[in-house]
Protein backbone atom coordinates (compact mmCIF):
# COMPACT_ATOMS: atom_id res chain seq x y z
CA UNK A 1 0.00 0.00 0.00
CA UNK A 2 1.23 3.22 -0.33
CA UNK A 3 1.13 6.69 1.64
CA UNK A 4 -2.81 7.79 1.92
CA UNK A 5 -2.95 11.55 1.31
CA UNK A 6 -4.35 13.99 3.37
CA UNK A 7 -7.60 14.94 2.86
CA UNK A 8 -8.74 12.52 -0.06
CA UNK A 9 -12.66 12.00 -1.30
CA UNK A 10 -14.36 8.77 -0.35
CA UNK A 11 -16.75 7.32 -3.16
CA UNK A 12 -18.41 4.36 -2.89
CA UNK A 13 -20.79 2.54 -4.86
CA UNK A 14 -22.93 1.04 -2.59
CA UNK A 15 -24.38 -3.08 -2.98
CA UNK A 16 -27.36 -1.88 -5.46
CA UNK A 17 -24.97 0.92 -7.36
CA UNK A 18 -26.23 3.84 -4.90
CA UNK A 19 -22.87 6.08 -4.81
CA UNK A 20 -21.77 8.00 -1.99
CA UNK A 21 -19.37 10.56 -1.09
CA UNK A 22 -17.63 10.08 1.88
CA UNK A 23 -20.74 8.87 3.75
CA UNK A 24 -23.35 10.96 1.95
CA UNK A 25 -25.87 9.81 -0.40
CA UNK A 26 -24.89 10.79 -3.79
CA UNK A 27 -27.30 10.68 -7.01
CA UNK A 28 -25.34 10.17 -10.25
CA UNK A 29 -26.32 13.21 -11.88
CA UNK A 30 -24.83 15.18 -8.91
CA UNK A 31 -21.39 13.27 -8.53
CA UNK A 32 -19.66 16.07 -10.80
CA UNK A 33 -21.26 19.11 -8.34
CA UNK A 34 -20.89 17.52 -5.02
CA UNK A 35 -17.21 16.54 -5.71
CA UNK A 36 -16.85 19.98 -7.43
CA UNK A 37 -18.57 21.28 -3.64
CA UNK A 38 -16.57 19.20 -1.37
CA UNK A 39 -12.65 19.57 -3.15
CA UNK A 40 -13.61 23.78 -3.27
CA UNK A 41 -13.04 22.87 -7.52
CA UNK A 42 -9.45 21.78 -7.12
CA UNK A 43 -10.04 18.06 -9.75
CA UNK A 44 -6.44 17.18 -8.90
CA UNK A 45 -7.76 15.77 -5.19
CA UNK A 46 -7.22 12.24 -5.06
CA UNK A 47 -10.21 10.52 -5.11
CA UNK A 48 -10.47 6.79 -3.54
CA UNK A 49 -13.20 4.80 -5.13
CA UNK A 50 -14.36 1.48 -3.32
CA UNK A 51 -17.12 -0.64 -4.41
CA UNK A 52 -18.79 -4.06 -2.90
CA UNK A 53 -17.90 -6.81 -3.68
CA UNK A 54 -20.92 -7.68 -5.70
CA UNK A 55 -20.83 -4.48 -7.54
CA UNK A 56 -20.48 -5.71 -11.21
CA UNK A 57 -17.46 -4.15 -13.26
CA UNK A 58 -19.61 -2.20 -15.84
CA UNK A 59 -20.89 -0.46 -13.09
CA UNK A 60 -17.79 0.26 -12.06
CA UNK A 61 -16.48 1.68 -15.29
CA UNK A 62 -19.44 3.81 -15.30
CA UNK A 63 -18.34 5.27 -12.37
CA UNK A 64 -14.75 5.54 -13.30
CA UNK A 65 -16.31 7.37 -16.54
CA UNK A 66 -18.30 9.98 -14.32
CA UNK A 67 -15.29 10.78 -12.77
CA UNK A 68 -12.94 11.52 -15.48
CA UNK A 69 -15.65 13.29 -17.04
CA UNK A 70 -15.59 15.31 -14.26
CA UNK A 71 -12.69 16.11 -14.23
CA UNK A 72 -11.48 13.91 -11.68
CA UNK A 73 -8.43 11.58 -12.70
CA UNK A 74 -6.66 11.32 -10.05
CA UNK A 75 -8.88 7.82 -8.66
CA UNK A 76 -7.47 5.62 -7.18
CA UNK A 77 -9.65 1.73 -6.57
CA UNK A 78 -9.51 0.64 -3.02
CA UNK A 79 -10.69 -2.30 -1.15
CA UNK A 80 -13.20 -2.22 1.47
CA UNK A 81 -12.06 -3.48 4.80
CA UNK A 82 -13.37 -6.34 6.59
CA UNK A 83 -14.59 -5.93 9.81
CA UNK A 84 -12.59 -7.37 12.77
Amino acid sequence: PGERPDDPLWVTVTVDRALMIDDTPVAAEDLAAVLDAKSGGKRETPVFLRADRSVDYGALIQVLDRLRAAGYLNVALVGLEAAP
